[in-house]
């Protein structure tokens, strides 16, 4: 039945058919190839930029690395086809970071994409998983109007939780580490249950570090020593404590100063990127959810210099949509 309903799903849709064509050699230099499909910082929506999430093309993998709103138009926009997508990973349970989610499960189960999606993400993904597959029963008792139910949305996806440290080997030789960084910390104290992951993934000798929402971390710093990349995020807090003050009049000194200290420990400055990267001998930086009030370019100047002050490698500054290809040494 569940062939039937992909047929008829595909008819509809205009898809010629899902059959798969007989496996090629395996190139020589498989791509790694990484993809910021949204850059905003922060649950403000804005103007320009999509919410936090990115592609990974690693090998045969076709890899989601956060699942921002909006994630699936933006897959649309580079002509990502969501059959190919098998897995993703979260790092952290905000709602900017996983907003997505939702329509990356929703559509492929709607559309009986072959295989089973993997939800990778730290404690508490599985709770989230399981909401989602909850809100699409209304759905699937009432069906497309095809003559025959689809399958039930339970079967579609599984969701893993990782711990800090932990690492796991992906199809064609992927692996991937996660290390618990300072996101969530309080008074310098972590909270085991509540955890925010960096990853490291590696295809062979090459691999990237993506932070994901960190403050200053000894363990994302371990994490990256040696990567080809450094994916991380960004936070102009000068620029973006003048706004709050100028929107927040009504803020006391008190609430202003918990803020800046939120900030500036939970997120990171230009130039703890900088002493990062140089610490851990990166190749590259690239940045992306930018904590940025108005534009990008205003900002960029004192960006690049404050990383320049420790790290002399190459810094880009991701735009949504922009892409990284790693090639083979």
């Amino acid at each position: 039945m569940a062939a039937r309903y992909g047929m008829l799903i595909a008819a509809i849709l205009g898809f010629s058919g899902v059959a798969i064509e007989p496996a090629l050699a395996a190139p020589a230099c498989p791509p790694l190839r990484w993809t910021t499909l949204g850059t905003a910082g922060g649950p403000v929506p804005t103007a320009d930029r999509s919410e936090p999430s990115n592609l990974l093309v690693a090998g045969d993998q076709t890899i989601l690395v956060d699942t921002g709103d909006g994630t699936v138009n933006q897959l649309a926009r580079i002509g990502m086809d969501m059959r190919l997508i098998r897995t993703v990973f979260i790092s952290h349970l905000h709602l900017d970071h996983s907003g997505g989610l939702g329509a990356v499960i929703g559509l492929r189960w709607m559309n009986q994409f072959p295989g089973q999606l993997t939800i990778y993400g730290p404690p508490g993904i599985r709770q989230v998983v399981d909401g989602i597959v909850a809100s699409m029963a209304p759905p699937a008792r009432i069906g497309f109007g095809l003559g025959a139910l689809p399958p039930a949305p339970a079967g579609s996806v599984r969701a893993v939780e990782l711990r800090d440290g932990q690492s796991i080997t992906l199809d064609g030789g992927v692996t991937v580490k996660a290390a618990a960084n300072s996101h969530f910390d309080h008074d310098g104290k972590a909270d085991p249950a509540n955890i925010s992951l960096s990853y490291r993934f590696a295809l062979g000798d090459r691999s990237i570090t993506y932070t994901g929402d960190t403050g200053p971390s000894a363990a994302v710093a371990t994490l990256a020593t040696g990567s080809d990349m450094l994916v991380s995020e960004v936070i102009d807090l000068e620029r973006l404590m003048k706004e709050i003050r100028q929107r927040r009049v009504d803020a006391s000194a008190e609430m202003l100063a918990s803020m800046q200290k939120h900030l500036s420990t939970h997120h990171l400055l230009a130039a703890d990127i900088g002493h990062m990267a140089a610490g851990a001998k990166v190749g590259r930086v690239v940045l992306t959810h930018y904590a940025v009030p108005g534009l990008l370019s205003e900002s960029e100047p004192s960006l690049r210099a404050d990383i320049g002050k420790a790290y002399v490698g190459p810094v880009d500054l991701s735009r949504d949509l922009s892409s990284f290809d790693l090639g083979c040494r």
